[in-house]
């Protein structure tokens, strides 16, 4: 019934769009009696429900959507509508328990050799903010720790038939060191493990120390199994983090952090504010609770709410990205590339709050451009005598394929926004 999503949709707010209110209404697990009469208005309204599940796949909200359709109106939806979500549905928590399966024997295995190891996002979020692991879909494993213990992790995960990512290029495997992290594959290709030592790239803010965040770890429950996991605090503020470095693509990144609040109303919000400052991450915080708030309709205590009121720029990202949340429009891929390339480091340079992480980040968008990719070396085969051409090579095929409409919208993004603040 439906295919590989190729969504289209108008640049409109969602309450203009009646399946993406519908979808915003449904991506709940606690549903008061306002929402549920919206949901059941909408539903006898003319639903395009291809594209309804089309984007609740892109947005990766389809489970929310069946549960709250299943809950509210079973008889007003499609029946055809409904046996596919539920198939479909049926799959995403097979699977999800599958991974949490191999998420404690990898954490069992760590332990047993003293390797100290957080795993976040996926099962651990599910369980912590949805109170159920067959509500929020997950396809990887997330694992942080220590650097110095990466090489023996990843020989003890090797030696369970997991294997590294490989790369034809040594430069695209050194950017593995930029984005903090190592990929590996088990080997019936079912299992994706990404092996941290930082949450976010060496251009990005938040690097909490790690025996600081162990130190702050709570209990949580996992299929039957005891594990630790973040503190509320922390997984809070990673998770506004996460949005603001993948630019909020995703409606589940915004409901990740309302059903967070809305599950654990005993967060420490003063302690959490003072820990993003720390971090340099106050901004995108803020950004997170805001969307939340405006979107998810949750509600704030006084003290964000006064925060978020003092920053101008916070309204202004929030407004750009409700904008472009719903405009994964079907252009061919060399638009989208420019537009979204163009918009990510001018959206990056405004959530920054330091001038060192914005020099790094251009330092990492120039280093990004310049390094050899494996396609490059397929499209221009060249002897080993002669790789250092690829370097002059890669600049070139850019310019070629996007031309320097990306880098100059960028730019211009930036001085508006410095002109903003003189």
């Amino acid at each position: 019934m439906i295919a590989s999503p190729q969504i289209s949709a108008p640049a409109q707010l969602f309450s203009i769009n009646k399946e993406i209110e519908l979808l915003v209404y449904c991506a709940n697990t606690k549903l008061d009696p306002e929402i549920v009469a919206k949901i059941k208005q909408l539903v006898t309204a003319e639903i395009d429900w291809n594209y309804l599940i089309k984007i609740a796949i892109w947005h990766r909200v389809q489970t929310l959507l069946y549960s709250s359709l299943k809950e509210t109106c079973p008889n007003d939806v499609p029946q055809d509508v409904l046996a596919y979500l539920h198939s479909h549905c049926q799959k995403i928590t097979l699977n999800n328990l599958f991974l949490t399966h191999k998420l404690v024997n990898i954490l069992n295995l760590l332990a047993d050799h003293d390797i100290r190891a957080i795993p976040f996002k996926g099962s651990v979020l599910a369980a912590s903010a949805y109170g159920n692991l067959a509500l929020r879909k997950f396809s990887d494993l997330d694992i942080l720790v220590k650097k110095q213990d990466i090489p023996k992790t990843i020989e003890l995960l090797q030696s369970q038939k997991y294997q590294t990512k490989g790369y034809l290029t040594e430069a695209r495997q050194e950017l593995q060191e930029v984005f903090c992290e190592y990929s590996l594959l088990s080997e019936d290709g079912r299992v994706f493990i990404d092996l941290h030592w930082e949450f976010t790239p060496t251009y990005f803010a938040f690097k909490p120390n790690f025996d600081t965040l162990w130190e702050r770890l709570q209990p949580i429950s996992l299929a039957g199994h005891d594990i630790l996991q973040l503190s509320l605090e922390d997984s809070l503020l990673y998770l506004c983090v996460h949005g603001c470095k993948d630019l909020w693509q995703r409606l589940s990144w915004i409901c990740d952090i309302a059903e967070l609040i809305k599950s654990h109303p005993a967060i420490q919000w003063t302690e959490l504010l003072e820990q993003a400052k720390k971090q340099g991450c106050e901004r995108m915080l803020l950004l997170g609770l805001l969307l939340a708030e405006d979107i998810q309709k949750i509600c704030l205590p006084e003290i964000v709410q006064q925060r978020i009121a003092q920053s101008h720029i916070i309204k202004v990202l929030a407004t750009e990205v409700k904008t472009r949340l719903w405009m994964h429009i079907d252009e061919p891929l060399d638009v989208f590339e420019r537009s979204f390339w163009s918009w990510r480091l001018a959206f990056h340079f405004r959530v920054m709050e330091s001038w060192k992480h914005r020099i790094l980040l251009c330092l990492f968008v120039l280093r990004f451009a310049i390094t050899p990719k494996d396609k490059d070396y397929v499209a221009v085969p060249l002897p080993n005598s002669l790789s250092g051409l690829y370097y002059v090579i890669r600049p070139i095929r850019l310019t070629m394929k996007f031309g320097l409409t990306p880098l100059k919208r960028g730019l211009d993004w930036c001085a508006s926004w410095l002109s903003d603040r003189q």
